[in-house]
C-alpha cells in the first residue's frame, strides 16, 4: 500500500511541477496587443498577408505616400491585381513579396487573378 500511495504522490508531483513550468514560461513577457489594423501596425505602411488562399486583412488603410507588401506565405503563387489597373504585382511565388506606393488617396479594389474567390480585398488611402 506504501507502494501505491508514493506513486501517486510521484505522479502528482510531476503534474504540478509541469504546470508550473508551463504557467511560469512567457509570463516574463507582455502580452502582445492586437492593432485596430493589423496590416497597418505602425501607421504608417501596411502588409498584407497571402494565405489559405485570402487576403489578410482584407482590407488596410494608410495615408497617401504610404506603402503596402503583400507577401505569398501561401504554397501556390497568386497575385494583388488592382480592379482599376491601378497596380499589379504580377505572380508571385511562395515567399515572395511585392510593395507597392499609393500617392493618391481613394480606395483600390484588388483580386488574385488566379483564383477566382480572392476578391473584394482593399487599400483604403486617406489624405
Amino acid at each position: 500500500m506504501k507502494k501505491y500511495f508514493l506513486g501517486i504522490s510521484l505522479i502528482i508531483a510531476i503534474v504540478v511541477i509541469t504546470f508550473a513550468a508551463c504557467s511560469k514560461s512567457g509570463s516574463d513577457s507582455p502580452e502582445p496587443q492586437k492593432p485596430d489594423n493589423p496590416g497597418n501596425t505602425a501607421g504608417g505602411d501596411a502588409t498584407v498577408e497571402i494565405k489559405n488562399f485570402a487576403f489578410s486583412p482584407a482590407t488596410v488603410t494608410i495615408k497617401a505616400g504610404k506603402s503596402v507588401t503583400w507577401t505569398n506565405a501561401d504554397s501556390a503563387p497568386h497575385t494583388a491585381t488592382d480592379d482599376g489597373g491601378a497596380f499589379d504585382s504580377g505572380s508571385l511565388a511562395t515567399s515572395a513579396t511585392y510593395k507597392h506606393a499609393f500617392t493618391t488617396a481613394g480606395t483600390y479594389t484588388y483580386h488574385c487573378t488566379f483564383h477566382s474567390n480572392m476578391v473584394n480585398a482593399k487599400v483604403v488611402v486617406t489624405n
